[in-house]
């Protein structure tokens, strides 16, 4: 807790500033049995820092700037707010519920984190140097995965036990659609340039392709068992299959699947970087997989510590 309000404050401001677009230096693992938040640096291959954090740290977003990650912490009711640069614990936030998926605003100054034992968001805001609860607004059943639009008014929330996504307008804080996917949504992810978004529907065993414009559900893609997260590289996406060990690979075009790659066993958070590489969160052996989009293959496994995690965006 050493740093500063003041330095928090500055890091929270320059949150607004846009994302960098380029190749992934290091991963941030939530390692949710090992009760910590893990740097592993992607050149060296290891894990460089480990941060402990209480409360099972699971769901992560990522300041626009990458200084901060913010850690949702389902059995220990809150946020944990990290300096990544420092590779300390700065701030906590507490929430009731089970914060489970968490998204930032890209122009910064609010974080959104999904109560998946409610029909809920709590919504933080900046405020005097830290973030602090300001609100909620009203979701389905159990949501689980959040997306933000580039301008942030607009949020999509996978609602895992109601069988739908919320469309929610982030200024009025209400819920303005509800589109009907498959069953048990848990990841979304967003391509706003193609006026789509993508759910893993875990007990569906397949992905929900969502036209963001019409409102509706488009098309569906078969995946391996227990899909989870959606990324997107080269014009494909990959999906995180838990129950196969493996990513199952599809093309955004023809909605087609391509192939199956093996990873490690019970893939969860994925990530791509601009470079053309996937990165894979193997929560039941304690690894990270990373892929190449372009040739479907494992160029590298990296040893993590227990139950990785890393739902959410966990690339700088």
């Amino acid at each position: 807790m050493s740093l500063g309000r003041a330095a928090l404050a500055a890091a929270l401001a320059l949150a607004a500033g846009v994302a960098r677009a380029e190749p992934a230096r290091e991963a941030i693992i939530t390692a949710q049995l090992g009760g910590a938040v893990e740097v592993v640096d992607l050149a060296a291959g290891k894990v460089v820092r480990r941060i402990p954090v209480d409360g099972a740290p699971a769901g992560i977003a990522l300041s626009a700037d990458h200084r901060l990650a913010y850690v949702t912490r389902p059995e220990g009711h809150g946020v944990a707010i990290i300096d990544l640069d420092a590779g300390k614990l700065v701030s906590e936030v507490p929430l009731p519920g089970g914060p489970l998926g968490i998204a930032a605003d890209p122009r910064g100054g609010r974080v959104y984190v999904a109560d998946w034992y409610g029909h809920r968001l709590f919504v933080l805001s900046a405020h005097d140097g830290t973030l602090v609860p300001d609100g909620e607004i009203a979701v389905g059943a159990s949501p689980s995965g959040i997306a933000v639009s580039p301008d942030g008014a607009t949020l999509y929330v996978a609602n895992r036990e109601a069988d739908t996504v919320s469309v929610v307008d982030a200024a009025k804080r209400r819920e303005t659609k509800t589109i009907p996917v498959g069953q048990h949504p848990f990841g979304i992810t967003l391509d706003a340039a193609a006026g789509r978004a993508y759910t893993a529907n875990v007990t569906g065993d397949d992905v929900s392709v969502i036209d963001l414009a019409a409102g509706r559900e488009i098309g569906r893609v078969p995946t391996g068992r227990r899909p989870y997260v959606i990324a997107l590289s080269q014009g494909r996406g990959f999906v995180t299959d838990q129950y196969a060990g493996s990513v199952t690979v599809f093309d955004l075009g023809t909605l087609k699947p391509i192939a199956d790659i093996d990873v490690g066993d019970h893939p969860e958070g994925i990530g791509a970087d601009a470079d053309g590489r996937l990165y894979v969160a193997n929560w039941g052996d304690n690894t990270l997989s990373i892929l190449n989009a372009a040739t479907l293959t494992v160029i590298k496994t990296i040893p993590t510590g227990d139950g990785p995690r890393s739902f959410g965006t966990f690339l700088r």
